[in-house]
């Protein structure tokens, strides 16, 4: 657990990092315009995570219960499929115990690449809309098409390769695959710098072009991990895969879907509200705060993805009260170290500015209180999404992200445009939805379903 952690953490740093530096050189070379669309761009191009259809926390959860039937644990499985494997079209009960690694594997990749296919298609008429749904400056008009394009294809790359991803997490191989997620981190920092050195383009095109690379850099490198593995299933059988398993992917990665549209509903969204009533400018301020809520929040989503596969192989085992000590466990080093964290960068915030942005630095600072109070709240349920995730609760878990979500918008817009707040009155609209949902409905929510699972296994 403690390796495991710790190259989550490694994972962690490698994408802060990554991100802080090639701000640092779009915004010192390029200027606030080309910092302004690299923020927008990554902001909203979030919208391909959901072509996946929840993909990931699918096949971990598939993996697990496969993994705990051969172990000789049937019953304790049957016991938790029918919310996470419902019954088949035509009515017959499913048995995805009969399925196995190479099967799920094979089906997995097969149900990427439609979603993949799907996600493709989005970016071409994002790119093509781009500067219509947005205000871009007139000197990089012509340019964010294309980094729209490259960056949608480096991020569809980059979900295509989770699925080799979700293979390693549940094969114990979790502190292999954070490697392989820092060092394509780093593959996009020195890629980056030799596309500019090289082909002459702007900082802001270069970083868009390299990040295609680091995609092709992880998909590889997975898949190469994987076909290591003892009887590791081989991704170009495409054989093994099987309707059946497809559609029990796609039946409960179609409610992860609906919980990560939630997340377009933040920051996305605020970056939409901000460059429509405030003006570029604003988004430049605001996006260094959001790089920062990001970046803490990776500290605390090392934890939670290491639980993720964890906690599903717990749960598939019927080990309900490992399940338990994994939540408050992870849920208290969570909280304390988001507020360690968050005081630490309010802290230095003076210096951090200077150095990350030059002596013309964005007017972030006025506003990063109140982005740290909205990260400390929305990171201390990382945890308890992993658990729901792990144990296939995801109805209510996607209800609440929803109403939550929904709430960040409405609180913000009438904020900004009725109450005339400017760019505080987007971070108290998210500061309201994040309070109800992860300071007081999670934790209730997910203590609760523990205690009924725990006096059901007392049963």
């Amino acid at each position: 657990m403690r390796r495991d952690i710790a190259a989550a953490y490694v994972a962690a740093a490698a994408r802060i990092g990554a991100w802080a530096l090639m701000s640092a050189f779009v915004y010192r070379v390029g200027g606030p315009g080309q910092f302004a669309v690299l923020a927008l761009v990554r902001g909203t191009i979030g919208i391909l995570n959901y072509t996946t259809v929840g993909l990931t926390p699918a096949l971990i959860r598939m993996f697990a219960a496969v993994r705990s039937a051969r172990a000789g644990d049937d019953g304790a499985v049957a016991a938790a499929l029918p919310e996470q494997f419902p019954a088949r079209l035509d009515g017959a009960t499913p048995e995805p115990f009969s399925f196995d690694d190479r099967t799920i594997y094979a089906s997995g990749i097969l149900a990427a690449r439609l979603s993949i296919a799907v996600g493709f298609c989005l970016t071409i008429i994002y790119a093509v809309c781009f500067t219509r749904f947005h205000v871009v400056p007139q000197d990089l008009i012509h340019d964010a098409p294309g980094v729209v394009l490259w960056i949608g294809l480096g991020t569809l790359l980059r979900l295509y390769s989770d699925v080799a991803g979700a293979l390693l997490q549940t094969r114990g191989r979790i502190a292999l695959d954070n490697r392989l997620l820092a060092g394509g981190e780093l593959t996009w920092v020195v890629a980056t710098l030799m596309a500019f050195a090289t082909f002459r383009v702007n900082p802001l095109t270069a970083a868009a072009m390299a990040y295609v690379v680091s995609g092709v850099f992880l998909t590889a490198a997975r898949r190469w991990a994987v076909n290591r593995l003892e009887d590791g299933p081989q991704a170009w059988e495409s054989g093994a895969a099987r309707a059946a398993a497809v559609r029990n992917l796609f039946v409960f990665g179609s409610l992860v879907l609906l919980a990560q549209v939630a997340d377009y509903l933040y920051s996305p969204t605020d970056f939409i509200l901000i460059a429509h009533f405030l003006g570029p400018m604003d988004v430049a301020a605001y996006a260094p705060a959001v790089q920062i809520d990001s970046g803490l929040l990776m500290l605390v989503m090392a934890i939670a993805s290491v639980l993720l596969p964890k906690a599903a192989l717990a749960h598939a085992g019927g080990a309900s009260e490992d399940v338990r000590r994994y939540y408050i466990r992870g849920t208290l080093a969570s909280t304390a170290i988001l507020t360690l964290a968050a005081a630490g960068v309010w802290v230095a915030s003076p210096i951090l500015f200077r150095v990350w942005f030059g002596p013309h630095a964005p007017a972030t600072r006025a506003i990063l209180p109140l982005v740290l109070i909205h990260t400390v709240l929305g990171g201390s349920s990382a945890v308890g999404r992993s658990v729901l995730l792990a144990m296939g609760k995801v109805k209510p878990y996607t209800a609440g992200v929803l109403i939550a979500g929904a709430t960040n918008v409405v609180a913000s817009y009438c904020f900004v445009k009725y109450a005339g707040w400017g760019l505080r009155g987007i971070i108290y609209g998210t500061i309201l939805a994040v309070a109800g949902r992860c300071a007081i409905w999670m934790p209730w929510y997910v203590l609760r379903t523990l205690g009924n699972d725990g006096r059901t296994d007392a049963h």
